[in-house]
């Protein structure tokens, strides 16, 4: 009898082939706290000045950077963005409190200081690319203690231009699979 039953659905009378249909679309996949990667560093930096009211141009970054017209606000929205307190975000920028607080007052930060909020927006880019665009895991990264810069954090590494940049070549190395 299961024969008869395996011929009868051989003979041609099988039902047509269902098509597999996904039940989201691709944009709609969410994955839970992972949050979107910024497409470039420039656009990050201009979303950190937007979140502050801070009207400005994608094309206006460098000129922004140079010319001292960085808001001192950029400091906590960087140090949310870290997940790290705005002492701890003052420290790796190099910047006493009291310093901090007069450029509250004046309402921008010196070029020098920009480039460093620059330069942490940067390796927070690519910190997050190399994680596939997953933050949380990006900014766990870069606060814990590597063994490559003598048990220091890679932000804590960055506080000059030459660790910065060591702390970029460890990022590649590691996304590109090359044992550091």
């Amino acid at each position: 009898m299961a024969a008869d039953k395996k011929d009868s659905s051989l003979s041609g009378q099988s039902k047509s082939p269902t098509l597999f249909t996904p039940r989201l679309k691709a944009h709609e996949v969410v994955r839970e706290n992972v949050e979107t990667p910024p497409l470039s560093t420039f656009l990050l930096f201009h979303e950190l000045m937007s979140s502050i009211g801070a009207g400005l141009s994608i094309a206006s970054t460098t000129e922004a950077l140079r010319n001292s017209q960085v808001p001192a606000e950029v400091v906590p929205k960087l140090a949310d963005r870290l997940k790290t307190d705005q002492k701890g975000m003052l420290a790796l920028l190099r910047i006493s409190e009291s310093t901090f607080y007069r450029r509250r007052q004046s309402g921008k930060l010196s070029s020098d200081e920009a480039d460093r909020i620059y330069r942490y927006i940067r390796l927070f880019t690519f910190a997050t690319t190399m994680f596939h665009g997953d933050a949380g895991a990006a900014r766990e990264w870069l606060g814990s203690p590597a063994y490559a810069f003598d048990r220091k954090t890679p932000l804590q590494h960055a506080s000059s231009e030459i660790g910065a940049h060591e702390v970029e070549t460890l990022i590649g190395r590691i996304a590109h699979g090359i044992p550091s």
